[in-house]
């Protein structure tokens, strides 16, 4: 969980498609407004940004049907946003030019390359480099959202969220500088704690940085109330990549994030069935970037701890949006009340 709150209902409507319509022009603007005019990677000017996908399409489409994929807003609550989309408009975003689109992402968009046994250094840079860059693509639109929504009074304290924003793109530009310079000659530069070849295909397609706050003992690993310009907030990066017949699933961050070393350890003490549940429970906890098969609407939807993980916020429940007098009340979910979408139970049959 980055260090924003979600913006999906900054807009309101009467019913819910004059709602929906609302929203999604709202975002709409905020998108086109927050485009940069250079490529982020090249600098080079452009009036056309490629239509980046944040999980590979090629991925994407081992879980759809009808060309149809859920989002993670159905889980969220959001009845103002579309829950299903097309493979083609599913977790993209416009931030880089079409060269470097087609040319930064070549060696891990390549099946054979992830099929392999090892997974070098390069892939998992290229990996990093899309979480990243779809980080700073979106406190773009979350600049212009911030913006608009104070003018309409809807968004209170602007100067402070500008202020930790500022503070997330300086470590994210960084990061991208880091990642960028990772080539085929380059080992050593990550820590992977889990790497697996699932002989089965996962409901759910995932690539995303996240920041875990605690390790598995409860100990804090990243302190995201502390705002001090010093404090750097340290991303873990999970890709669940699933295959026509099987599923990839990797968990890595890069070695200069020593806050993750104790959580490594941990990690390395507990089955791979326990390691698939952590992954599981950490993507539904901490991020959105995830798309599932429609086929498993039902049983995601209908699962209230699941339902509940999803819209938590620092452990709070409505996105942290609650009364302080019920702030101690509340329970967190934890691990083992939400299904684990990555296990055997939940795989997408063959014959779909």
């Amino acid at each position: 969980m980055d260090r924003f709150h979600s913006f999906e209902k900054v807009t309101s409507g009467k019913d819910e498609i004059y709602a929906k319509k609302q929203n999604n022009d709202f975002f709409k603007q905020a998108r086109m407004n927050s485009k940069p005019e250079k490529c982020i990677i090249c600098g080079k000017a452009t009036t056309r940004l490629c239509n980046s996908h944040s999980v590979p399409k090629m991925i994407l489409k081992n879980i759809a049907e009808n060309g149809k994929l859920m989002q993670a807003n159905g889980l969220m609550g959001s009845n103002v946003v579309d829950i299903e989309k097309g493979v083609n408009n599913s977790g993209t975003f416009q931030f880089i030019c079409q060269e470097c689109d087609g040319s930064w992402f070549r060696t891990y968009e390549n099946l054979d390359n992830l099929k392999a046994k090892e997974i070098t250094d390069k892939m998992l840079s290229e990996i990093a480099l899309k979480n990243v860059l779809l980080l700073l693509s979106k406190r773009n639109v979350e600049r212009e959202v911030i913006h608009k929504g104070s003018e309409l009074g809807v968004i209170i304290g602007a100067e402070t969220a500008f202020e930790t924003q500022n503070l997330d793109v300086r470590d994210y530009r960084n990061e991208m500088d880091l990642y960028l310079s990772i080539d085929e000659k380059s080992s050593n530069c990550f820590q992977v704690l889990f790497h697996n070849v699932l002989p089965y295909v996962t409901p759910i397609a995932v690539q995303t940085a996240l920041v875990i706050q605690k390790d598995l003992e409860g100990t804090v690993i990243n302190d995201i109330y502390n705002y001090s310009p010093d404090v750097r907030i340290q991303n873990m990066h999970i890709s669940v990549f699933p295959l026509e017949d099987t599923t990839i699933v990797i968990m890595f961050y890069h070695r200069r994030d020593k806050n993750y070393r104790r959580l490594l350890h941990q990690f390395n003490c507990i089955s791979d069935e326990r390691k698939l549940a952590y992954i599981n429970y950490w993507i539904f906890k901490y991020t959105e970037n995830y798309f599932f098969a429609p086929s498993v609407k039902k049983v995601i939807s209908d699962n209230p701890k699941l339902v509940q993980l999803s819209r938590e916020y620092n452990e709070l429940p409505n996105l942290g949006l609650v009364n302080p007098m019920i702030m101690n009340k509340y329970e967190p979910v934890k691990i083992d009340d939400i299904p684990n979408m990555l296990s055997p139970e939940y795989a997408v049959s063959k014959n779909r």
